[in-house]
């Protein structure tokens, strides 16, 4: 790979050169934001490339994915773009990890990297990171979407930035905000905010001036208008706080169970996607299938435990809380959905 173009910049030169080439970085997420944060952290000569995602490529992510092609629908996403970056920048070293990142696999993860890019599209998964980042010790930039906007923040633990619970101390419920697949998204949108994180990432380890401490950058794309707003760091904080709850890394409700949970239990499974995506992607478990399009919660038997499975494990959550509300202690949530379970164990 020629670096000339780069090296030319004063801020680079020879020596910021060989400080990317020592780089150790991963992206978790490789979706919209994480496709061209990918690109251009190969081709800048990121030294070591780590790509953390757990999906398979869908045709419906195309749009906003350009790092894959239509060919590769139903491949591991983490494969395919790791592969894209061999191919652009056979210098560099470029790990997949064709996983989600989870409570068990972060310390090993965070371990073998010196910065961390979140490029996830969901709060679950943004809370660990924030937590991993803050209990490991590790430098962390986050990017978000909706439709034609975006947010991006550099978290540092040594300049001791407030973190994500500063702002929301429990993690907000999957759905209250909409996601692409329900409000839509223009493609280009979160390419934009992925190329900031590359930007940012690249600042980082050349020293250069990054988003204040405790800062988040918003961005209109619609009328091409910024503002960055500022938040303190709460002494109250459950997580960096002076007197913190949260010491190690959990991500479980009550009501959830991850996958080895669920091969250790004694749980009766419930499928509640639609006919048309069990149809594309059957569940290897034995199970009941009861799309949420027409569920009945009368249906249930009480002297059963009920483990319920969607997708991503998004719909699950959502049903279980309605009907823990009910008063139906005896049903659960499958972290991840379908994906975790069909998992490399």
């Amino acid at each position: 790979m020629d670096y000339s173009r780069q090296i030319l910049l004063p801020e680079v030169g020879p020596e910021g050169q060989k400080k990317l080439q020592g780089a150790k970085c991963l992206v978790v997420g490789a979706g919209g934001l994480g496709s061209p944060a990918i690109l251009y952290l190969a081709a800048a000569g990121i030294g070591t490339l780590g790509i953390c995602d757990g999906d398979k490529l869908e045709e419906s992510n195309l749009h906003r994915q350009p790092i894959y092609a239509a060919k590769d629908v139903g491949k591991s996403k983490a494969d395919l773009a790791a592969e894209r970056a061999r191919d652009l920048n056979p210098q560099i070293k470029v790990i997949s990890h064709p996983f989600r990142l989870s409570v068990e696999n972060a310390a090993a993860l965070f371990s073998q990297y010196d910065f961390v890019l979140d490029c996830t599209d969901n709060f679950r998964t943004k809370f660990l990171l924030n937590d991993a980042a803050y209990l490991f010790r590790k430098p962390l930039v986050r990017a978000s979407i909706y439709q034609f906007e975006g947010q991006m923040q550099t978290y540092l633990p040594k300049r001791g930035d407030a973190c994500l619970r500063c702002l929301w101390e429990d993690v907000p419920q999957e759905g209250c905000v909409g996601t692409c697949q329900q409000v839509g998204v223009l493609g280009p949108v979160p390419g934009y905010f992925g190329l900031l994180q590359a930007v940012e990432t690249i600042k980082f380890f050349l020293g250069l001036p990054l988003l204040g401490a405790s800062e988040i950058l918003f961005v209109d794309l619609i009328r091409y208008a910024q503002q960055t707003i500022s938040f303190t760091r709460k002494a109250r904080c459950v997580l960096c706080g002076e007197n913190p709850s949260i010491h190690n890394l959990n991500e479980k409700e009550l009501w959830e169970i991850d996958r080895s949970d669920f091969r250790n239990g004694s749980f009766t499974l419930v499928d509640i996607r639609e006919p048309d995506e069990v149809a594309a992607d059957p569940c290897k478990e034995k199970c009941l299938k009861m799309p949420l399009s027409a569920f009945d919660s009368s249906q249930l038997d009480s002297q059963k435990t009920y483990a319920f499975v969607c997708r991503s494990g998004r719909r699950s959550a959502n049903l279980v809380r309605a009907l823990r509300e009910e008063g139906r202690a005896n049903t659960f949530s499958l972290i991840g959905g379908v994906a975790a379970m069909s998992e490399e164990e």
